[in-house]
Protein backbone atom coordinates (compact mmCIF):
# COMPACT_ATOMS: atom_id res chain seq x y z
CA UNK A 1 0.00 0.00 0.00
CA UNK A 2 1.08 3.51 -0.56
CA UNK A 3 0.99 6.44 1.83
CA UNK A 4 -2.11 8.07 0.36
CA UNK A 5 -4.21 4.89 0.69
CA UNK A 6 -3.16 4.62 4.33
CA UNK A 7 -4.20 8.22 4.97
CA UNK A 8 -7.59 7.55 3.41
CA UNK A 9 -8.06 4.49 5.65
CA UNK A 10 -6.85 6.45 8.67
CA UNK A 11 -9.35 9.21 7.95
CA UNK A 12 -12.22 6.75 7.53
CA UNK A 13 -11.38 4.92 10.75
CA UNK A 14 -11.11 8.21 12.63
CA UNK A 15 -14.57 9.16 11.36
CA UNK A 16 -15.83 5.77 12.52
CA UNK A 17 -14.35 6.37 15.97
CA UNK A 18 -16.04 9.78 16.16
CA UNK A 19 -19.40 8.23 15.28
CA UNK A 20 -18.85 5.45 17.81
CA UNK A 21 -18.11 7.99 20.54
CA UNK A 22 -21.22 9.98 19.56
CA UNK A 23 -23.39 6.87 19.84
CA UNK A 24 -21.72 5.87 23.15
CA UNK A 25 -20.83 2.36 21.93
CA UNK A 26 -17.63 2.27 23.94
CA UNK A 27 -17.15 -1.49 23.78
CA UNK A 28 -16.35 -1.18 20.06
CA UNK A 29 -13.64 1.44 20.52
CA UNK A 30 -10.83 -0.92 21.51
CA UNK A 31 -11.11 -2.90 18.28
CA UNK A 32 -11.35 0.23 16.13
CA UNK A 33 -8.32 1.81 17.80
CA UNK A 34 -6.36 -1.38 17.12
CA UNK A 35 -7.24 -1.07 13.42
CA UNK A 36 -6.11 2.53 13.44
CA UNK A 37 -2.85 1.58 15.12
CA UNK A 38 -2.21 -1.10 12.51
CA UNK A 39 -2.58 1.53 9.79
CA UNK A 40 -0.05 3.73 11.59
CA UNK A 41 2.30 0.77 11.83
CA UNK A 42 1.92 0.17 8.09
CA UNK A 43 2.67 3.84 7.43
CA UNK A 44 5.91 3.54 9.40
CA UNK A 45 7.03 0.72 7.12
CA UNK A 46 6.65 2.87 4.00
CA UNK A 47 9.53 5.02 2.80
CA UNK A 48 8.31 8.62 2.43
CA UNK A 49 9.51 12.16 2.88
CA UNK A 50 8.26 14.68 5.41
CA UNK A 51 6.83 16.76 2.56
CA UNK A 52 4.70 13.83 1.37
CA UNK A 53 3.51 13.17 4.89
CA UNK A 54 2.58 16.80 5.46
CA UNK A 55 0.87 17.03 2.05
CA UNK A 56 -1.48 14.11 2.76
CA UNK A 57 -1.95 15.15 6.40
CA UNK A 58 -3.26 18.54 5.28
CA UNK A 59 -5.05 17.24 2.19
CA UNK A 60 -7.24 14.83 4.14
CA UNK A 61 -7.80 17.12 7.13
CA UNK A 62 -6.34 14.70 9.63
CA UNK A 63 -5.46 17.45 12.10
CA UNK A 64 -9.04 18.71 12.36
CA UNK A 65 -10.38 15.16 12.68
CA UNK A 66 -7.92 14.34 15.45
CA UNK A 67 -8.83 17.56 17.29
CA UNK A 68 -12.54 16.79 16.97
CA UNK A 69 -12.02 13.24 18.20
CA UNK A 70 -9.95 14.43 21.15
CA UNK A 71 -12.53 17.04 22.18
CA UNK A 72 -15.45 14.61 21.88
CA UNK A 73 -13.63 11.96 23.89
CA UNK A 74 -12.70 14.52 26.53
CA UNK A 75 -16.32 15.65 26.85
CA UNK A 76 -17.57 12.05 27.10
CA UNK A 77 -14.88 11.25 29.65
CA UNK A 78 -15.90 14.22 31.81
CA UNK A 79 -19.57 13.21 31.57
CA UNK A 80 -18.78 9.64 32.61
CA UNK A 81 -16.64 10.81 35.53
CA UNK A 82 -19.45 13.10 36.64
CA UNK A 83 -21.92 10.21 36.53
CA UNK A 84 -19.52 8.00 38.49
CA UNK A 85 -19.15 10.64 41.20
CA UNK A 86 -22.93 11.01 41.44
CA UNK A 87 -23.28 7.24 41.68
CA UNK A 88 -20.69 7.08 44.47
CA UNK A 89 -22.54 9.77 46.42
CA UNK A 90 -25.76 7.82 45.99
CA UNK A 91 -24.09 4.61 47.20
CA UNK A 92 -22.66 6.34 50.27
CA UNK A 93 -26.09 7.74 51.05
CA UNK A 94 -27.73 4.35 50.66
CA UNK A 95 -25.14 2.70 52.90
CA UNK A 96 -25.70 5.34 55.57
CA UNK A 97 -29.46 4.95 55.33
CA UNK A 98 -29.19 1.15 55.49
CA UNK A 99 -26.88 1.33 58.49
CA UNK A 100 -29.33 3.62 60.30
CA UNK A 101 -32.24 1.27 59.70
CA UNK A 102 -30.26 -1.71 61.02
CA UNK A 103 -29.29 0.19 64.15
CA UNK A 104 -32.87 1.31 64.68
CA UNK A 105 -34.14 -2.27 64.51
CA UNK A 106 -31.43 -3.37 66.89
CA UNK A 107 -32.31 -0.62 69.35
CA UNK A 108 -36.00 -1.38 69.15
CA UNK A 109 -35.35 -5.03 69.96
CA UNK A 110 -33.32 -4.09 73.02
CA UNK A 111 -36.04 -1.93 74.43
Amino acid sequence: MNLEENFIKYKNITLTIIETVKSAEYEKLDEIFKLRQSILDDMNKIDYSKEELKKFYLQYGIESLDKELFSRMKIKKEDLLKKLKENRKRQVGMKGYNNMSVKAVFLSKEI
